[in-house]
C-alpha cells in the first residue's frame, strides 16, 4: 500500500485547524477540489473516514484525531531537517517561531529583540501570545520552535532552560491600608479580596496558592482577561491584585492609581523558561537565544 504523503498530512491539519474546506484551501494556496481530493486519497491509503462532512464545515473523527496529532509531529520533524542545514551554515539566523505568555512576553521581549537585530540581522523571529498549556502543546505539536514561559509542567521530549526568577509584587489602590507598610507579608491578605486573570493563565494558579495560604478571597465574579484589566479594577478600589515585576516596571510606575509594592512569601515569585522539543537541532542556537533573553531580563531587574 502506497504512504500518506506531505501534502496529505498538511492537508488534513489545515482542515482539522481551520475546520473548514474552503478556508483550508485558501490557507494552502490550493483550490477546494484538490484540498477534498488529497483528503480522498488520505482516506482510502488509510482505511479509514478521518473527517465528519456537514453544512457547518468539517471536523475530525475519533481516528482523525490520533492521525492529526501524529501527522502534526510527522511535519514537524520534517521541517527540522531544513534547520540542520540552516544551523550550520548560520549563527542563529533564519525563522524561529517563538510563542510568549502575554503577562511576560509583552514586557521583556521590546528589550530583547534589539539586542538580536543588532547581533543575528539574518534572524527573523515571530513571536504569538498563548498561555501555559498552549505553550507546551505547541513545542509538542510542531507550531512553535520555542517558547517563552514560566514554571512549565514536565512534557514528554521537552527540554526546558531556566531563565531567571521574577518577584511577583502586590498591586494597590492609593488609599489602601496596606500603603502603610514598605514590603507587605502575605498574612496581611488575609479578609482582603484579591482579583485574579481568568483561569488558564499560570498566574492564576499562583496567585490561587498564595490566597489559599494566606487567607485571601478570590473575586471569580471579577476576573480580569488582560494586566491591564486587572490594574484598572485596582485602581477603581475594587480589590487588590498580584503583578510580575515586569509588568510592575512597565506599566504601574507611572500610574497614578495604582502603586505596587513587595510581596513577602516563599512563593512570590516564577520561574521564566524557555522551552523546546529534545532532539530539535537548533538547540544551541535556542541556548544562545535564552542566553541572551536572561541577560537583558537580569539588566532590566537589577534596575528595580
Amino acid at each position: 500500500m502506497a504512504q500518506p504523503t506531505f501534502k496529505q498530512l498538511a492537508a488534513l491539519i489545515a482542515i482539522a485547524d481551520t475546520g473548514m474546506f474552503r478556508t483550508a484551501a485558501e490557507k494552502l494556496h490550493v483550490s477546494q477540489p484538490a484540498l477534498s481530493e488529497q483528503i480522498s486519497q488520505l482516506e482510502y491509503r488509510l482505511g479509514a473516514r478521518l473527517l465528519d462532512r456537514d453544512r457547518r464545515g468539517a471536523r475530525l473523527t475519533p481516528v482523525g484525531e490520533l492521525i492529526a496529532s501524529r501527522a502534526r509531529r510527522i511535519l514537524a520533524d520534517v521541517s527540522e531537517l531544513d534547520a540542520v542545514v540552516r544551523s550550520s551554515a548560520e549563527n542563529l539566523g533564519g525563522l524561529i517561531r517563538m510563542g510568549g505568555l502575554p503577562t511576560l512576553g509583552p514586557y521583556l521581549m521590546p528589550y530583547v529583540v534589539p539586542v538580536l537585530h543588532a547581533r543575528f540581522p539574518g534572524l527573523r523571529l515571530y513571536v504569538r501570545e498563548a498561555t501555559g498549556q498552549a505553550l507546551e502543546d505547541g513545542i509538542q505539536s510542531g507550531q512553535f520552535d520555542v517558547a517563552l514561559t514560566v514554571q512549565p509542567k514536565a512534557g514528554e521530549r521537552m527540554r526546558v532552560m531556566p531563565l531567571f526568577d521574577e518577584a511577583l509584587m502586590l498591586g494597590l489602590a492609593h488609599e489602601d491600608d496596606l500603603l502603610r507598610e514598605e514590603c507587605i507579608n502575605a498574612a496581611a491578605l488575609n479578609g482582603k479580596d484579591l482579583l485574579t486573570l481568568e483561569d488558564g493563565h499560570r498566574l492564576t494558579e499562583q496567585v490561587k496558592d498564595i490566597a489559599r495560604q494566606s487567607g485571601a478571597n478570590i473575586l471569580e465574579d471579577y476576573q480580569g482577561t488582560s494586566l491591564d484589566g486587572l490594574r484598572q479594577m485596582v485602581g477603581m478600589g475594587m480589590g487588590v491584585a498580584i503583578f510580575p515585576h515586569l509588568y510592575e516596571r512597565s506599566e504601574i510606575r507611572n500610574d497614578r492609581a495604582v502603586i505596587a509594592r513587595p510581596l513577602q512569601s516563599a512563593d512570590a515569585y516564577r520561574q521564566a523558561c524557555l522551552i523546546w522539543r529534545e532532539n530539535n537541532p537548533r538547540e544551541k542556537d535556542f541556548e544562545t537565544l535564552g542566553g541572551i533573553i536572561a541577560a537583558r531580563a537580569a539588566e532590566l531587574l537589577a534596575e528595580g
